[in-house]
């Protein structure tokens, strides 16, 4: 059984992420592994950002997506980039995301967020498809 010790999921909130939730909470119940709820929103560091609008992502997240023992983390930034950031905070990590369709748009921009962690991730990335 692979060694994870720490399982990344990534959430949009989107119902591909909800997906994919199920998939991040079993690995980290069969593994052992500490499981850590991580929402990005874009923006540059949170500004115009108020604690009580921050405290209610975090309420989001911890209703939508409960878990015993769970961590939340909120972040703000380019998406890809912070997730790919905290997952390397995490000793033996795996990422987990939903998958979503590549449209015209990102295919010219560069690709979907699941794309590019799944390209510059130093850790094993479980992508879950849209079924």
């Amino acid at each position: 059984m692979p060694d994870y010790g720490n399982i990344v999921y990534c959430t949009d909130f989107s119902e591909q992420a909800d997906r994919a939730f199920e998939d991040a909470r079993y690995m980290a119940g069969i593994t052992g592994a500490k499981l850590f709820v991580l929402h990005v929103t874009p923006g540059s560091g949170g500004a115009g950002v108020t604690p009580k609008e921050q405290e209610s992502s975090m309420e989001s997240m911890r209703t939508h997506y409960a878990s015993e023992g769970a961590e939340y983390v909120l972040r703000y930034g380019n998406e890809a980039t912070e997730i790919l950031q905290f997952a390397d905070e995490q000793p033996k990590a795996l990422i987990v995301l939903g998958a979503r369709g590549v449209g015209a748009l990102a295919g010219i921009f560069g690709g979907s967020i699941a794309d590019k962690v799944t390209r510059h991730a130093k850790s094993p990335v479980l992508v879950v498809p849209n079924v």
